[in-house]
């Protein structure tokens, strides 16, 4: 509104000038004409002439004046509001599971405007009713994931969840709110639970003098070309001693999926974990597929300062052509 008087104001002050110019032009030269209207001398011409001339150039200084001005007024230096953000969601788990087991469950935030989405949440229905959080990189407060602000960028949230104690099929609506949504952002979630041997009760571990680790990789049997996926690293300490030093390195995966976030930092083909504590220890990836398709199988090795081998898996993903 503001832009628009200002507008208004230099338009008026510019016709008020010009009908004030145009008068004292038509004066001046009503007024020369009869001053000189009886000389022929050529000095008298020459002070005409130049009396037009610097009569062009004031007229051609005002106009450059006021362009200027109203260029500044309607230029690009008038920031534009930031918009609204808004985000997408995605999940990456593993489509059948035994029961009376571990799985891993990722959720991608990914907000690409420049806006700061606020108060985000994640919110499921029965999911958490049948799958009981063990661990998470976010505070979980009944069947609410608390996410909070969402940067620019992508976010991360990991869960391990132990699968329910009988077989069937578990499918629930998740949805992803913030505080400037128009409407939830919703996905279907399905996992089948197998049957499989119920697992006897382990005894507590007792003291060891060396920590010992368990290692396993959560991933997408399959990814498009030119897409984003997410892989998880699982650590599990059952020992009470807290290993130290711990890398995750894979020379074939990360040089054929680019490394797009981490909640680890990654220097090269090494990602520092760092001291590993009793319990379990989440990291999350999310990682650009090949340009190509094809099939990638590498070797990924946990290594840590107490082991006497280091802890490998295989992993292997097919990558489908786009459309």
């Amino acid at each position: 509104m503001s832009l628009d008087l200002t507008i208004i104001g230099i338009v008026f002050a510019l016709i008020l000038l010009l009908i004030f110019f145009s008068a004292v032009v038509l004066y001046l030269s009503f007024r020369i004409k009869e001053t000189f209207r009886k000389e022929t001398r050529k000095g008298f011409t020459i002070v005409k002439i130049g009396f037009l001339i610097g009569i062009l150039f004031l007229a051609g200084g005002i106009f450059y004046f006021f362009a200027n001005s109203l260029g500044n007024a309607t230029g690009p230096n008038q920031t534009p509001p930031p918009s609204n953000p808004y985000l997408s969601l995605t999940m990456s788990y593993p489509s059948s599971v035994t029961f009376n087991t571990l799985c891993t469950v990722n959720f991608t935030v990914i907000n690409p405007t420049s806006a700061i989405a606020h108060g985000a949440t994640i919110q499921a229905n029965t999911l958490f009713a049948d799958f009981a959080i063990q661990a998470s990189t976010h505070e979980v407060v009944g069947n609410v994931i608390t996410i909070g602000d969402v940067p620019p960028g992508t976010t991360i949230v990991s869960l391990e969840l132990s699968t329910p104690s009988k077989p069937g099929t578990v499918t629930d609506t998740v949805n992803l709110q913030f505080q400037e949504m128009t409407a939830p952002v919703t996905q279907e979630i399905t996992i089948s639970v197998s049957g499989g041997p119920t697992p006897a009760p382990s005894p507590p571990p007792s003291p060891t003098p060396n920590p010992v680790l368990n290692f396993t990789v959560s991933y997408p049997p399959s990814a498009t070309i030119n897409s984003t996926i997410t892989m998880s690293f699982t650590i599990r300490n059952p020992t009470i001693v807290t290993a130290h030093g711990a890398t995750i390195e894979s020379d074939l995966l990360f040089t054929n999926f680019a490394i797009v976030s981490s909640t680890r930092e990654i220097i090269g083909n090494v990602l520092n974990v760092g001291d590993v504590p009793p319990g379990t220890t989440i990291i999350s990836l999310t990682l650009a597929s090949p340009k190509r398709p094809g099939t990638v199988t590498a070797s990924v090795s946990l290594l840590f300062q107490e082991m006497t081998a280091p802890v490998t898996q295989q992993v292997t993903i097919s990558v489908r052509g786009g459309q």
